[in-house]
């Protein structure tokens, strides 16, 4: 947040009242001073645990493993879902043959598999006690279904909609794991609760079985993002109300702290409601930021370096999860917002007016987010398609040339590795592409964590560009009281941005960077790095000199 590019729209022959602007094109340029903001987030691990417990009755012929018969034929019950001659295929080549106890034992199993590979986690086949008289063997097919569901803990108000969410597992016979798992998603999107969802195996072979959900649950939630990067230190602090009523809503509000040299102030608030029992969230939001960042180049036009950005945003969005599974997670999302931004600039002689660049933007979007997560890697992608509406309140300032009627894509993705030695990987990219002049807060920036270490946050944006980092680290367990997990690691980053209205001349960034990570894996996190730039010179500064970073996030509770 420390460059701008004033996009000036000046008809020939007017005459200027201020220092000209037209070096609009050849400069660096600021995006949303929103994106530059410190991160509130936890250090927690995920909260809801999930635990299906399938165990086969353990009769006495276990104990005879060893004991021979000679099977004539096989009694098979209970078998409904699956085709009937696939469960018996397993058995049928023990008729006639000398075998052990043993082996019809494992033939069940090989039974429990099958339904286990088909998707039903609560199946399974089982031998019972008997005398295996005339060599007739009597094998039951128990097809589990959650018949019953108990609430454990404090689930509060939300205990009715949980109830609601879990209707689904008892609606299904027998249970799928896909079923299973999506419930269960669902359950953990829940705010403000704790979840550990476990299902007893069936006891009787009508396959009925119990769910358990022990619930624990947190009303209010205090949490703050701090961050060092020079010349200063900024604050989120962030609060939130969960499920204050059983419906299961959750209201967050935030500030900035302190104003710090360059006079910021930002607030914001969030409503998400869920809305029915599969996932569905509605969410409202509000932000104002206000600012008054450092921009030297100015001074060589005739203005002060330092300008006042106002930007006030306010946003409606309904996503749904497609797939929401154990290890993956595709959410799609509709957005409509509206931007109101404001730039102002004083020129440095008193008898000249001050310039402002105003922009109101109303902006309908569509974006996808998919999340996998196996052991030992992690994936993450995102795609966003934005189009400009120049209607609904939408205008700018006549010597603002930028396109309200703009159409922008965005993606990101990461993927993280374990390699041996405790050794890891991360790759992580960032691009948007516009053929369009795009108001600043539609526009890519770069800097800071985002793909800038060495630089301020927002140190150069553009309404097209790219951001890539790599990062190889090496974890270590701390047993103490307030250290569990020392992190070290080294990084590159690199980042390019392009004007639609013409060249930039600061547009590239390259870090190399040295930090390391600690936690408690409960409260907090704290990021260290030393990084010096590689790319273009920071804008506010003659050198490449090291930087140092700090990022600390704590939830109170």
């Amino acid at each position: 947040m420390r460059t701008t590019t004033m996009r000036l729209a000046l008809a020939t022959g007017v005459a200027l009242t201020g220092p000209a602007l037209s070096w609009a094109q050849s400069s660096p340029n600021q995006g949303n001073p929103i994106d530059t903001l410190p991160k509130v987030d936890t250090s927690r691990p995920p909260q809801q645990k999930i635990q299906v417990e399938v165990q086969r009755p353990n009769p006495a012929l276990e104990n005879l493993l060893a004991t021979h018969l000679t099977p004539t034929k096989f009694q098979i019950e209970g078998v409904k879902t699956l085709p009937f001659p696939e469960v018996a295929a397993h058995f049928a080549p023990l008729a006639g043959h000398d075998i052990t106890v043993a082996q019809l034992l494992q033939a069940a199993n090989d039974v429990t598999k099958l339904y286990a590979d088909r998707g039903f986690p609560l199946s399974f086949a089982f031998v019972p006690a008997q005398t295996f008289e005339g060599g007739v063997v009597r094998v039951t097919v128990v097809e589990g279904y959650v018949a019953r569901m108990r609430i454990e803990g404090t689930p509060g108000p939300l205990e009715g909609r949980l109830r609601e969410i879990s209707q689904r597992l008892m609606n299904e016979k027998p249970l799928r794991r896909e079923t299973f798992e999506r419930v269960t998603g669902v359950l953990a999107l829940q705010p403000g609760v704790q979840i550990t969802a476990t299902v007893q195996p069936p006891t009787t072979t009508d396959g009925a079985s119990e769910l358990v959900l022990n619930v624990k649950r947190q009303p209010y939630t205090i949490g703050t993002g701090v961050e060092y990067r020079s010349p200063g230190v900024r604050a989120i602090i962030t609060g939130t109300l969960n499920s204050v009523t059983p419906l299961g809503e959750q209201i967050t509000v935030s500030t900035l702290q302190p104003r710090g040299s360059d006079h910021e102030t930002f607030y914001s608030a969030t409503w998400a409601q869920p809305i029915g029992a599969d996932g569905l969230l509605a969410k409202l939001t509000w932000s104002h930021y206000r600012g008054m960042p450092e921009n030297l180049p100015l001074e060589q036009l005739g203005y002060q370096s330092r300008y006042l950005t106002d930007t006030q945003r306010l946003g409606l969005s309904l996503s749904y999860p497609v797939l929401l599974s154990n290890s993956r997670n595709l959410t799609v999302t509709g957005t409509f917002y509206g931007n109101d931004d404001k730039q102002r600039y004083t020129p440095q002689n008193p008898g000249f007016a001050q310039t402002e660049l105003d922009a109101k933007v109303r902006v309908a979007g569509a974006e996808a987010l998919y999340t996998e997560v196996k052991p030992g890697e992690t994936r993450r992608a995102s795609l966003g398609i934005y189009q400009g509406i120049n209607s609904l309140g939408a205008g700018k300032s006549v010597n603002n040339n930028v396109d309200l009627s703009f159409l922008r894509t965005r993606i990101t993705a990461s993927e993280a590795h374990d390699l041996p030695l405790g050794f890891g990987v991360v790759v992580s990219g960032a691009a948007q592409y516009s053929g369009a002049v795009l108001p600043s807060s539609e526009q890519i920036s770069f800097g800071g964590r985002f793909f800038g270490l060495a630089y301020p946050a927002g140190e150069v944006a553009g309404d097209r560009g790219w951001g890539a980092s790599i990062e190889l680290n090496r974890a270590f367990q701390v047993s103490m009281d307030y250290l569990k997990t020392l992190q070290p690691y080294v990084l590159y980053d690199t980042a390019k941005v392009y004007s639609n209205a013409g060249t930039l001349v600061h547009d590239q960034l390259g870090s190399i960077a040295l930090g390391v990570r600690f936690s408690d894996r409960k409260y907090y996190t704290l990021d260290l790095a030393i990084a010096r730039p590689v790319g273009d010179k920071p804008i506010n500064s003659s050198s490449r000199s090291l930087r140092f970073n700090a990022a600390y996030t704590y939830q109170f509770n």
